[in-house]
């Protein structure tokens, strides 16, 4: 145990120095102690041709990679040793093709194996402790003499694997391989991925994603770690008790995307949904489930029915419904703050947090009888139990709300607003018009032009003022006339 305390006290001094180099490198870890003696003698062992396809699959051409062999180290052996140190080129394949069963010293017998040490040394060694992808090609077996110290072996890897904290993702795949050899056969092996750092950690998870590893490796990777996230996922059916609303997985088949139509009444949305379980080759026995939702300042616990899991595959689904309240966060379809929103779409970006509280999970059966037809009479490797630490996860589920608001409001407010403003122009018209009038000036006639509201003085022939005459709101009237003069209005 203090041997593991120490090797994980060294990788997290080096994680503080050594984060400068690319996450991008990786390293694959080739196991040639004694139990792997079928994939090395038996002259139609795919082993070697499986190694290279997978790192050429999975390793970019600017990508830095490290291949070494590994078993365990002894007085005249060093373990691992590196074998090829480059990027994608010719000389990979023929340094995997070199690579021979190690013994221990100058005496016949066969390696052990040590992947604790294998793995500690790649992260202190090629990586410099910087993040990065450690590849572990292996039968699974760590001595071809079960030495006393094998047990406590497996539980160091079994420590690394799931406990050691600067290994944020373990994935395992278990491969069909029918070998014989000169002492021992098999009928398959195990590719282990182990992401050192969260940098490899999101590597790995694209390496996964973007199925060129797919190309070599049919079978669906079992998740060893995390078991704390990401659990299940929402796969929307229909949405109860809100029309004009409905909901649907995005593009990316991970975004739950719902489409509400703003009214008067905002709605509680209840999605009706599948919840898939994740984690393979778990199945979840047991778990109570609580949801949440945050975005934009908004923060609530969601109702769930039911409250509960029980016995869910891995892959498999069970319905649920999680009700979510809009009033809270839209506004109302008459407020002065939706005005311009009306005939366009406000999007609004949250999260939906589902977590699994009490969680028990257990191996499923299929995933056993696969095992068991691989590796035939040998118990469940201790490396798939579920750590019991983790007794919770929390499935983070982006939550896009696409609020559409409807046109007639606008027609309306506008189709007031135009009709004032016609109003408003008819009495202002109304107001400012001017009108021709006929006058008699000392029996002489002459027209004047009055507008609302004002007055005009009158001039007679000579050019001399005879009087005043005033428009109001009608027709214009005489104020005044001078003394000796005639003024005569014709309306």
């Amino acid at each position: 145990m203090r041997k593991v305390i120490l090797v994980q006290s060294a990788i997290l001094l080096l994680m503080l120095f050594g984060a400068i180099a690319s996450a991008g490198q990786q390293a694959f870890l080739i196991q040639n102690s004694g139990w792997m003696e079928p994939f090395y003698t038996d002259g139609r062992s795919e082993f070697k041709p499986l190694i290279t396809a997978i790192v050429e699959a999975v390793v970019d051409s600017n990508e830095s990679v490290t291949i070494l062999s590994f078993n365990q180290t002894t007085p005249q052996n060093e373990s691992p040793t590196i074998i090829y140190n480059g990027t994608i080129g010719a000389g990979l394949r023929g340094a995997v093709g070199h690579i021979e069963l190690a013994r221990k010293g100058a005496s016949k017998a066969l390696a052990d194996t040590d992947f604790n040490e294998a793995v500690s040394k790649t992260i202190t060694g090629p990586f410099k402790g910087a993040p990065g992808i450690i590849w572990i090609f292996t039968n699974n077996k760590n001595s071809p003499n079960n030495s006393a110290e094998t047990a406590a072996r497996n539980r160091d890897f079994y420590n690394l694997v799931h406990a050691e904290p600067s290994i944020t993702r373990s994935l395992a795949f278990p491969l069909a391989m029918p070998v014989k050899g000169n002492v021992y056969s098999a009928n398959g092996l195990m590719v282990y991925a182990l992401a050192y750092g969260t940098e490899a950690d999101d590597h790995l998870q694209t390496i996964i994603a973007n199925g060129r590893l797919k190309k070599v490796i049919t079978q669906q990777a079992a998740q060893l770690k995390p078991l704390d996230k990401d659990a299940v996922q929402m796969i929307p059916k229909s949405v109860i008790n809100a029309p004009n609303t409905s909901a649907a997985l995005g593009a990316d088949g991970h975004t739950i995307v719902l489409n509400i139509d703003v009214s008067s009444h905002q709605p509680v949305v209840q999605i009706v949904a599948s919840l898939e379980n994740l984690f393979y080759p778990y199945r979840i026995v047991s778990a109570i489930i609580r949801a949440d939702i945050e975005g934009q300042g908004w923060t609530s616990n969601l109702a769930v029915s039911p409250e509960s899991i029980e016995a869910l595959a891995p892959g498999g689904t069970t319905e649920f419904t999680v009700a979510i309240p809009m009033q809270a966060e839209l506004p109302d379809i008459w407020s002065l703050s939706s005005l311009f929103d009306f005939g366009r779409q406000v999007r609004i970006p949250t999260v939906i947090r589902i977590r699994l509280e009490n969680q028990q999970l257990s191996v499923d059966d299929a995933f056993r009888t696969r095992l068991n037809e691989i590796f035939p009479g040998d118990p469940l490797p201790e490396v798939f139990v579920p750590p019991t630490f983790v007794q919770a996860s929390t499935a983070s589920i982006p939550l896009l709300i696409r609020v559409n608001y409807p046109l007639l409001p606008l027609v309306i407010v506008m189709g007031a607003i135009i009709a004032l403003l016609g109003a408003g122009l008819f009495f202002f018209s109304r107001f400012r018009s001017v009108g021709s009038y006929e006058i008699m000036v000392d029996g002489l006639t002459q027209r004047v032009s009055l507008g609302r509201f004002d007055n005009k003085p009158i001039l007679n022939s000579s050019g001399q003022q005879v009087g005043i005459i005033r428009r109001r709101g009608g027709a214009p009237t005489v104020e005044s006339v001078s003394s000796g003069h005639t003024l005569i209005l014709r309306v």
